[in-house]
């Protein structure tokens, strides 16, 4: 990251509450670290096979490096499982098709290129993600919107906040139960003309530091041992171990190298493992269950939230990461005035005008989970 875009940024976090800050600096933080077992992947595969390697990480991969993301095979799976196969197949050739129109920009990185430079070209796009992603999830409300703004606004999300290309599939499957046209916009735009499709590479020369490899060694061991710490999702954990293992063995052979600017994506890793983060701000009230229906019997445990006189049960589902965190909101009839933080309801969804709620037959608080998080 450039020195003047660094600085901003860290004037823009230091303008924000406490508790946003530490959800930016987790968000950002989980992007990176769901990313290394990739960028080590693909590294090692640009080292076996030179350009051919360098060629075939943009599909094989998770779309965590740079250029169009929705070009990874992994993520076209996951989008036709999810959206059908006509949508998959298109977002594909769509992302080919920017690609090759653009590709003077040298998105792929070369065979030389090191993991800390590929985690440095990252950074910056993790940073924004997370910080568009929180402060939308906090202040924005896309189900509650005119359809074309809701759906400008999905376009907007995704073109300025896209995760990884696997990730943004989860964020928009999340958007499709309370905003389907910002899902759609999002779809548009997310992994295919964002922010990270049009990154340029400043140079290709290889960049190691052994201090900025234990950094990223020691945030990998941390969220591994913690079993993903709410950052990552736990499939992720034995990956995080065997990079922990890598980076520390390029720690040490890269001993004596520095390079000052790749400090910065391992230092994010690691404070953001160490500070953890409260959940993020929900403060809409529509139900956002995909495919419940009228009738349909609920025991759902969430924290329970109010907007004026309307009562619902939130829970966070992440698809990879911290960054994909979509909210699953069930909005509830009656909730006890007494009754705070975190609750068990069961009963059985009803239609109004204001679409599906819970109607309760019982409710009761409970202590908070471990891991408040639930993983697609």
């Amino acid at each position: 990251m450039r020195p003047v875009p660094a600085f901003a940024a860290i004037l823009v976090l230091a303008a924000l509450p406490a508790a946003t800050t530490r959800a930016v600096l987790a968000s950002a933080a989980s992007t990176l670290l769901e990313s290394m077992p990739f960028i080590l992947a693909g590294s090692g595969l640009m080292w076996a096979w030179g350009r051919r390697g360098a060629r075939a990480v943009p599909y094989l991969g998770c779309g965590c490096g740079a250029g169009p993301s929705a070009r990874s095979l992994p993520a076209a799976v996951a989008t036709w499982i999810t959206f059908g196969a006509p949508v998959a197949i298109a977002r594909v050739i769509a992302a080919m098709c920017v690609e090759r129109a653009f590709r003077s920009t040298h998105w792929c990185a070369s065979a030389e290129s090191s993991p800390l430079e590929q985690l440095a070209t990252l950074a910056p796009v993790a940073a924004a993600s997370a910080a568009v992603l929180t402060l939308t999830r906090s202040f924005l409300h896309p189900g509650a919107m005119p359809h074309a703004a809701a759906f400008a606004l999905g376009a907007a999300i995704g073109t300025g906040a896209a995760p990884c290309a696997i990730g943004a599939v989860g964020v928009a499957a999340a958007l499709r139960g309370a905003a389907p046209l910002a899902a759609w916009g999002f779809l548009c735009t997310a992994g295919i003309a964002d922010v990270r499709a049009f990154a340029h590479r400043h140079g290709s020369a290889a960049a190691h530091d052994g201090l900025a490899y234990a950094l990223a060694a020691l945030a990998c061991g941390f969220v591994a041992w913690r079993g993903g710490d709410a950052l990552v999702h736990p499939h992720f954990t034995q990956a995080l171990w065997v990079c922990a293992a890598a980076l520390a063995i390029l720690a040490w052979r890269n001993r004596n190298a520095r390079a000052p600017r790749a400090w910065l994506a391992p230092a994010i890793m690691l404070c953001g493992a160490l500070a953890g983060a409260p959940l993020p701000a929900y403060h809409a009230t529509e139900t956002t269950l995909a495919d419940a229906f009228a009738g349909e019997r609920i025991d759902f445990t969430g924290e329970l939230t109010r907007t004026g006189n309307v009562a619902s049960i939130v829970r966070y589902a992440i698809t990879c990461c911290r960054a994909d965190a979509m909210p699953v909101v069930l909005r509830v009839t009656v909730a006890p005035s007494r009754v705070r933080g975190w609750v068990r309801a069961r009963g059985s969804l009803v239609a109004t005008p204001d679409g599906l709620e819970l109607r309760v037959e019982r409710f009761d608080a409970t202590a908070p989970p471990a891991d408040p998080f639930v993983y697609r």
